[in-house]
């Protein structure tokens, strides 16, 4: 199919810079319009097609391309870090970047991201929520804590996890501390839909499954692993999945000078987050295996954040090589000679 219109979205929250531009990189038309549906399709309706829009990958994309898409037209998205190496400029405004975007399509010099299906954007924002909340926990217990020793009431480590504890810290003369008691449990309320929900995604799924098989990896770590790194052929070899999770070092290398730097950040963080906190788990109950040997060896000699982050890019190959197989955990498995195996359904 030859495109006739090549478009470019600059998408923010309350706004999009549009361009469009012919086969030559004739600019065609501009403008910014609002985030409603209406006024995306009455754009793209009034230019001649076949048409091709292009927009980065951001918190809000989602609408966006879901509406683009409903006019007919083809729709990329752009991975926004690698977009910036391709065309980096002096000048950068919202119609500036979406006039780039245009020309870097009619050029077909899109570095194109993963766009996941409306069921993976469903159970990944079931994750990121339920994350949030584990997070907004923490954080309100903490503040509990908190004021409980400044006030010199002594109370049992861990305390407020057990919630048939917590009214031996309750006091009416501590207003803040009541306050902090009711709203752990209003957390916890939400926090039991959104655990039913996850268990129904876990039995829904195959891959989460085999997953579970894991020692230590629970529901939500595996539901977690496949609404992000699913499907895992995407992925060309171990190494890819590694550096997805952020979990590698980043490399600046110059002539005969090379050295590892600190983990790499164009990466999804709450994967790294998720699989840091799994790797405990499973070195706690897989006993002498794998990646508690991985973890073990590390922080002998580095520490024990260096050992944890080591045993968790362990978890992750072993993940994505049970994904590859679809076969359960198979304990002390071979691994490839080759880092750079490539990942291929088998």
């Amino acid at each position: 199919m030859e495109i006739s219109t090549y478009v470019g979205f600059d998408v923010s929250k309350s706004s999009i810079a549009a361009t469009a531009v012919d086969p030559l990189g004739r600019r065609r038309r501009q403008e910014k319009l609002g985030t409603n549906d209406e006024e995306i399709r009455r754009f793209l309706e009034d230019l001649p097609g076949p048409i091709q829009v292009v927009l980065e990958a951001c918190n809000v994309w989602e609408h966006t391309y879901d509406a683009a898409a409903a006019t007919g037209a083809q729709v990329l998205l752009a991975n926004p870090f690698q977009t910036k190496l391709v065309s980096k400029t002096t000048l950068k405004t919202d119609r500036v970047d979406s006039e780039k975007l245009a020309k870097l399509a009619r050029l077909q010099a899109i570095p194109e991201a993963y766009v996941p299906t409306p069921e993976q954007r469903a159970l990944r924002k079931l994750v990121r929520e339920r994350v949030f909340y584990t997070h907004l926990w923490t954080g309100v217990a903490n503040h509990v804590y908190a004021v409980l020793l400044q006030k010199g009431i002594s109370f049992r480590p861990g305390l407020l996890q057990r919630r048939t504890l917590r009214h031996s810290v309750a006091d009416p003369r501590f207003p803040e501390i009541e306050r902090g008691l009711q709203e752990l449990a209003s957390i916890e309320e939400i926090t039991r839909s959104l655990d039913r929900a996850i268990q129904d995604a876990f039995e829904a799924s195959t891959e989460a499954q085999l997953l579970a098989t894991i020692p230590g990896v629970g529901k939500f770590t595996s539901v977690a692993l496949v609404a992000f790194l699913s499907p895992i052929e995407r992925f060309s070899s171990l190494d890819a999945v590694v550096k997805y999770c952020g979990l590698c070092p980043s490399v600046h290398q110059s002539a005969t000078t090379s050295y590892n730097g600190p983990l790499v950040w164009d990466a999804y963080h709450l994967l790294k987050w998720v699989l840091v906190e799994a790797q405990w788990n499973v070195r706690r109950h897989e006993g002498k295996g794998d990646v508690y040997r991985v973890g073990h060896r590390v922080a002998r000699r580095k520490g024990m954040g260096s050992g944890a982050v080591a045993a968790a890019r362990k978890l992750v190959r072993i993940t994505a090589s049970i994904l590859r197989r679809r076969s359960p955990y198979q304990p002390h498995a071979p691994e490839s000679s080759s880092r750079q195996r490539p990942i291929a359904a088998s």
